[in-house]
């Protein structure tokens, strides 16, 4: 029996075959996730820029509301804050003393809705 060894010529032209098939599997993942890097790329970009802008209103909102709501507190001659009063401010309903906080709470939201956007 003869033994066949492969020619020389298609050893090369087999190697030849198999590096194109290596560059084409190679060039085809590197175009689709470019065309999939840039589409998802610029959203999570525009998501994290969109959070950061929330997150940044959001803690400014808690700053301007904890700034009027220290107005509403009873001050160091006995006072309110908010609007000066020296007598406890009292429920209107059941007559029982309530904080400032919680007697101007309407005039505080109001206050809060009044403020830009």
């Amino acid at each position: 029996m003869a033994r066949r060894t492969a020619s020389p010529a298609a050893v090369v032209v087999a190697g030849i075959v198999v590096i194109g098939l290596v560059i084409l599997i190679v060039k085809w993942v590197l175009i689709t996730a470019a065309i999939l890097v840039i589409p998802f790329g610029v959203w999570w970009l525009w998501d994290r820029h969109t959070q950061g802008l929330d997150r940044r209103r959001a803690d400014a909102l808690v700053a301007r509301r904890h700034e009027i709501e220290s107005r509403a507190v009873i001050d160091t001659a006995g006072c309110c804050g908010w609007c000066g009063m020296r007598a406890g401010h009292r429920d209107h309903r059941t007559g029982a003393r309530v904080s400032p906080r919680a007697f101007h709470h309407v005039e505080i939201e109001q206050t809060l809705a009044a403020l830009p956007a």
